[in-house]
């Protein structure tokens, strides 16, 4: 089984079938699909071009060289497969997380907070509000959705294959240990469980662009338990630390992008200060867990026999 699955798949596999279980067990087969599309769009287009790439590189420009191009660029498609498994099982929690934990531990999670920091984070960061902050954080935050996918593509890209599979594999190990998370610990965040201690939604001054923004952002998370740990959190983390093992001009790019996020995450009321300490947690374990499970899955793994005539 090691030489034909890839650890991500097997852990995604796993993750799917006790999704499954609990569907059936709630009687709420949910399969919902937003952005599904756009990625595989994406996908495609890489695969395009590396399929373009190989044929120019090739000894001559018919049939065989396309042939020969061919494998590589539906590679592609496996490669970049668990991205959208992992969006489509952040979307299927989205639904059943209210199914399964009716109860809540925001509480528990705000106590934790005011320990430490003797205040509600969120509450105390809205005193800093303003028109174009409120702008900058949104596109900090739902940068999120597209720095891994980024990132990855510059790395298959640029042909670092060991590279990318440490990647991805530490993208997946953060997925499944967030997930998990959610179903573990369940929590709405500040914007709902708090939401009497704001005076009103953030800043958007007036312009309808901004407050659509913030809509966008409320209409994602909804009222899913996915705040502990910050998967914002822990996915902008992996993402920084490969970027500066990628290349230090990424490094530098995206880390103003990550520290706003950092930021965003309480600025804009969608997670307690516990949550992002978790989601720290949660990518040091990743970045430390993905290369080695990488490497035992494919250490004396048997090579699939070929069929020969």
């Amino acid at each position: 089984m090691r030489a034909r699955v890839r650890p991500e798949e097997a852990l995604l596999a796993v993750y799917g079938a006790a999704l499954v279980a609990i569907m059936a067990a709630t009687h709420c087969w949910t399969f919902t699909s937003t952005m599904h599309w756009r990625f595989l769009q994406c996908f495609l287009a890489l695969a395009i071009g590396v399929l373009i790439r190989g044929w120019v590189r090739a000894d001559g420009f018919g049939w065989p060289a396309v042939r020969d191009a061919l494998p590589p660029a539906l590679t592609v498609l496996r490669d970049f497969a668990p991205f959208l498994l992992a969006l489509w099982f952040y979307e299927t929690l989205h639904d059943l997380t209210p199914l399964v934990r009716h109860d809540v531990v925001d509480a528990r999670l705000i106590a934790i907070d005011r320990a430490l920091f003797g205040v509600d984070v969120s509450v105390w960061m809205y005193r800093f509000a303003t028109p174009l902050l409120t702008r900058t954080m949104i596109f900090c935050y739902l940068s999120y959705f597209f720095a891994p996918a980024i990132l990855a593509a510059l790395i298959y890209w640029s042909g670092q294959r060991q590279l990318f599979r440490d990647f991805l594999v530490s993208l997946c190990v953060t997925t499944v240990v967030g997930y998990t998370g959610y179903l573990l610990v369940p929590a709405v965040g500040p914007y709902v469980y708090q939401a009497s201690l704001f005076s009103g939604r953030l800043p958007g001054g007036g312009l309808s662009s901004t407050e659509s923004l913030i809509s966008v952002v409320d209409a994602l998370k909804g009222y899913a338990r996915d705040c502990f740990p910050s998967l914002h959190t822990a996915h902008t983390t992996v993402v920084l630390l490969f970027a500066r093992r990628f290349h230090r001009v990424a490094f530098w790019c995206y880390l103003p992008i990550a520290l706003g996020l950092y930021v965003s995450t309480l600025y804009l009321r969608m997670h307690y200060a516990v949550d992002v300490a978790a989601g720290f947690a949660t990518a040091a374990l990743a970045v430390w867990a993905g290369p080695r499970l990488e490497r035992w899955w494919h250490q004396d793994a048997p090579r699939p026999v070929r069929a020969t005539s």
